[in-house]
């Protein structure tokens, strides 16, 4: 046995039916030509008779109260491997509200903390690959690198593999720093907190400048923790239940706004989120008067991408007006992460770790402390990870579709992930249906903000030349 560490054992502790520490992920997959009745049975009938792979082949032992250990075992994959399909037509609507049903139970801890579900079914002759695991059993990093691994660049390549098995393939490059995305360097940087009693100086100083900030003595660089304006996207969830959607933009044309406005490819997705959400809360007639906040993890190089070590930090972000239009909110929004940047460079290292500890200790006190609810420190989470550029085969079929399900956040019932993923920019809902009960509706009005910032920006094809929002705007 191996017993299971503090930071892993807290994951277990703190899960609540209404917050559940397990992560999940699906890729969809067009089926190959000619296997379009087969290729489902085929996948599920391999992944039963597959084998599991550490940590995969882990129990959970409770070796008495709040100690535990993790025990090798044999897993039943007639329990972790389900096969489903998704109602006629097979919308990516009701996808979407099958994978919220399938991601709403705790894992059973009787079981190895992970399943897998092969949903097939989806309109377009495609067929999806759901895993649930357990964030005690692997963390964020690993998780992703199991979901990357078993897939092929080669669709040749007949295998069919699943993120729990042990197989043999050519070893790719591994992935330095400066490509890690700010989320997955940010959890690493919290996790080395444990090395600060040799490395404090310098912390006063940032101490007494966030301190003037907050005295306005200076002008302040980033919203404050507990300023924010609570809106829908604070409500909380009070089951396991949650909504999910997500937009698929093509990333060339994200680009070309981010290159005609001098702006940075994650401004750009920042606004038509933000733009998004003000025009979302009009529709459900509870509009603010000031700028939503965001936070964020970011990274802190410039556009050469030079400089060692870790260069990330975590920051609330102020984004734009709620009246503005598409360029003066892509403007405002810049400015508020350039001057975040600026200010994380400008601070030690060891200053950022706490300070980043101390903003993510401001949302799950909102949780906690019940009045701070009221004046929460963000509200939503946005993140970004850098998805793999190639495309991507599973046994010869294509994968057309990466999405990790976002975890809500404490404080908030809202997270929104966007990734890279081939010639597409994904972007990820995950809501509570307190603070999101039209994930769609979301979506829809994030491709419609996108249409209006090509247009304002001049990188519009011929076919859009209006914005399409103006008979949607009271």
């Amino acid at each position: 046995m191996t017993r299971i560490g503090p930071t892993d054992l807290s994951f277990l502790l703190l899960e609540r039916a209404n917050r559940p520490n397990h992560m999940a992920a699906f890729t969809i997959f067009e089926k190959p030509e000619g296997q379009e009745t087969a290729f489902g049975p085929r996948l599920f009938d391999a992944y039963r008779n597959s084998q599991a792979a550490k940590p995969f082949d882990r129990k959970l032992k409770w070796l008495g109260k709040d100690v535990a250990a993790w025990e090798t075992v044999v897993p039943d994959m007639q329990y972790h491997i389900r096969h489903i399909a998704v109602p006629a037509p097979g919308s990516m609507q009701q996808f979407h509200e099958t994978v919220s049903f399938l991601n709403m139970g705790l894992l059973d801890r009787g079981h190895p903390l992970w399943e897998c579900y092969v949903i097939d079914g989806i309109e377009n002759n495609r067929i999806a690959v759901m895993i649930k695991v357990h964030h005690a059993l692997i963390d964020g990093e690993g998780g992703l690198r199991a979901m990357r691994n078993f897939l092929s660049d080669s669709p040749e390549d007949e295998t069919l593999a699943g993120p729990w098995m042990s197989f043999e393939r050519p070893e790719k490059p591994r992935r330095t720093d400066t490509t890690a995305s700010p989320g997955e360097r940010l959890q690493g940087i919290l996790s080395g907190l444990s090395n600060l009693p040799g490395d404090v100086l310098g912390v006063g100083a940032d101490v007494a400048d966030l301190g003037a900030q907050t005295l306005n003595l200076k002008a302040r660089k980033a919203s404050l923790p507990f300023t924010a304006r609570h809106t829908l996207f604070n409500n909380t969830a009070k089951s396991a239940a949650r909504a999910y959607a997500n937009v698929e933009l093509p990333f060339t044309e994200v680009k070309a706004i981010a290159k005609a406005t001098d702006t940075s490819i994650n401004d750009v997705v920042m606004t038509i989120i933000d733009d998004a959400l003000h025009h979302y809360l009009v529709e459900r007639q509870a509009p603010i008067d000031v700028p939503l906040v965001a936070f964020m993890p970011m990274s802190l190089r410039d556009k050469s991408g030079g400089g060692g070590g870790n260069q990330v930090t975590a920051e609330l972000i102020p984004m734009g007006a709620p009246e503005a239009s598409p360029l003066d909110r892509l403007k405002e929004i810049s400015a508020a992460t350039t001057s975040a940047k600026d200010k994380g460079r400008g601070m030690q290292t060891t200053s950022r770790q706490l300070y980043a500890l101390l903003l993510l200790g401001s949302l799950t006190a909102a949780d906690a402390v019940p009045w701070l609810g009221k004046v929460p420190s963000a509200n939503l989470v946005i993140s970004n990870m850098k998805g793999p550029s190639e495309q991507l085969y599973l046994a010869g079929a294509r994968m057309v579709a990466f999405q990790g399900l976002p975890i809500v956040p404490p404080g908030a019932g809202l997270n929104v992930t966007f990734a890279s993923i081939g010639s597409e920019l994904c972007i990820a809902i995950g809501a509570a249906p307190e603070a999101v009960h039209e994930p769609f509706r979301l979506a829809d009005l994030m491709k419609l903000a996108f249409t209006a910032l090509q247009l304002a920006a001049g990188t519009a094809g011929p076919a859009k030349n209006d914005d399409p929002r103006k008979s949607d705007t009271p």
